[in-house]
């Protein structure tokens, strides 16, 4: 009896035959995001086998309603730039690849745009933080937490105050409490700074700017959490930051 084929196996064949891509090309598309896988593979690393695995299923949905829109953006290139493709194929293949990446996300439970999938991301992310305050020595697990969020801070805001399927709740992180060690001060610090920002309502730039702020506290302590140096990869993440915050944060420590 013939073997049966790996879902990415299946998906790239139907890729292929939607779009007219090469095999490999179309498994290329299946890429998962490194950073989410990550973060579930700390999570289930330290007992978190829920969210993990929650947050595996989220990467498989994530990678294969990608797969279709890179499909989508190879048709179009052939399209506009190489002129390879007609526009009555063009307009038939890319309505095909819209609808099958939106099918991909409504089989699981997600609207076809939007932040859904990021909120839940972003409350593992959460998690992850809010444990490595409880331990001495999280940084693997803040290290895994930080890494899985955006590198926008604005994009950071819009995820932060999204739900996900079900409405994401993050529970007050003022009171949590752990080990006195740097690493799990930062880690909570962190926690808190998140939680703080997703409780800032959507309704103008103002709170836009100010969810982003928290959010680059939130990647300035998660960075030390992780034993890297203070918004370690993300100089993007300065700008939302006051000139003394620093100061300010070193001496909260004191």
């Amino acid at each position: 009896m013939p073997k049966r084929q790996s879902r990415s196996a299946y998906l790239a064949r139907r890729i292929q035959a939607t779009t007219g891509v090469s095999y490999t090309t179309a498994l290329g598309l299946l890429a998962p995001n490194e950073r989410w896988l990550a973060l579930s593979g700390v999570l289930r690393a330290h007992g978190m086998t829920v969210p993990a695995d929650s947050l595996h299923r989220i990467v498989r949905v994530d990678a294969e309603q990608h797969a279709w829109w890179k499909a989508y953006g190879l048709i179009e290139h052939a399209y506009r730039e190489l002129r390879t493709v007609d526009r009555a194929t063009f307009t038939t293949v890319s309505q095909a690849c819209k609808r099958e990446a939106d099918a991909v996300a409504g089989a699981a439970g997600f609207l076809p745009a939007g932040y859904e999938m990021g909120a839940e991301v972003y409350h593992m992310a959460f998690l992850a933080l809010s444990k490595a305050g409880t331990v001495a020595d999280g940084r693997t697990l803040a290290g895994a937490a930080i890494g899985a969020l955006d590198d926008d801070p604005l994009e950071c805001s819009d995820v932060i105050r999204s739900s996900g399927r079900r409405p994401v709740v993050y529970r007050t992180a003022q009171d949590s409490c752990g080990p006195d060690t740097e690493y799990a001060f930062a880690a909570r610090d962190a926690a808190r700074a998140m939680a703080a920002a997703s409780r800032i309502r959507f309704r103008g730039d103002e709170q836009w700017y100010e969810a982003a702020g928290l959010m680059a506290e939130a990647v300035w302590h998660g960075s030390v959490a992780a034993g890297l140096a203070p918004l370690h990869g993300r100089a993007r993440f300065r700008e939302f930051l006051g000139d003394d915050f620093a100061d300010r944060a070193g001496a909260a420590r004191q």
